[in-house]
This record gives C-alpha cells, structure tokens and sequence, in this order.
C-alpha cells in the first residue's frame, strides 16, 4: 500500500468523476478516480466527523484557563491556508484506479483514509482536522464544478456555501 505525500484533486468532465492525482512517499505517480456516489458519502461522513470534533474542540476551550486566547489560536489556526505547491500531473502511462470503498482511520490529530478497489487497499493519505476541512472545502468547490445536485450533500456543507478555492492541491 502506498503512503500519500501530496494529492491533486480535480473533476474531469469527460469521465464525469473525481480524479485525485498523487504523488506516494516512494515518488511514484498514481491517479485514483472517484464516483459522485462515493464522494458524496464521503463528504457527508467528514462533515458529521468535523461537526462533532468541533464540538469536542469547543468543549476542551471552554474548560482551559483562558478560552477565549485558545479559541482565537483555534480558529486562527484552522483558517490557515496550506502553502500553495505544484500540482501533481498524470502521464497516460501512470497507473489508474477506481475506488470503491475508503476506510477512515482516526487518530489523535486526525484521520487516515485508506483508498481501496475490490477490497484491495492502494493508498493512505493523513490528514489534520484542518486539513480535513481544507479538503472537504476543495470536493465542495469541485462538486459545483462538476454541476452535481447539491441535494445529494449534507445540509451543514450545503449552508455553508463553498469558498473559492486558488488550488485542488491537497498536502
């Protein structure tokens, strides 16, 4: 299975799907294709996810010595955009895989999706919680791209309409 350094996400209009382009820790380009109907479980899954840990970051802020410093920190530190980087590109010649399932692996400082086809697991990218944000925010953006039904979206993504997003680049 390859570790995932750097990922770039775009919609392809001619395939009508998501394609992550990405770069392993090995330095070997892979492209993983993904559908409306798994991204919008996804999506609805990391928005569920990033609501309650929000409401668990909220809770620790209130019971510090001096929340309202931790929650200007907090926010602070979650509005900040990653730097931008060059954007992984695919070859003809680099492998292609549809995803059929994504594993979600929790830890301590975020999360882990684990990208299969077939039950067989490719690929795992990490993300921080506001990174989790970030890239929900980018699937969000690209999802108006593609002119998908935003009904098929959760509705605490839907009010919250999707910020222009300069780069699809995930890291």
């Amino acid at each position: 299975m390859h570790r995932l350094k750097k990922v770039t996400a775009e919609f392809v209009e001619t395939e009508d799907r998501i394609r992550l382009s990405a770069l392993s820790a090995d330095d070997k380009i892979l492209a993983f294709w993904l559908t409306q109907r798994l991204l919008s479980r996804l999506i609805t899954y990391l928005a569920k996810w990033l609501e309650k840990n929000s409401a668990d970051l909220s809770k620790a802020l209130s019971s510090d010595s001096n929340p309202q410093t931790e929650r200007r920190s907090a926010k602070k530190s979650d509005s900040v955009p990653l730097p931008d980087q060059s954007a992984v590109k695919i070859k003809k010649s680099d492998v292609s895989i549809l995803i059929t399932e994504v594993d979600v692996n929790f830890g301590d400082k975020g999360l882990a999706l684990v990208l299969k086809s077939e039950k067989e697991s490719h690929a795992e990218i990490s993300f921080s919680i506001s990174e989790v944000r970030q890239w929900v925010s980018i699937l969000q953006s690209l999802w108006h791209k593609a002119g998908w039904s935003i009904s098929l979206l959760p509705q605490s993504i839907t009010n919250n309409p999707a910020k222009e997003v300069s780069t699809n680049t995930i890291h």
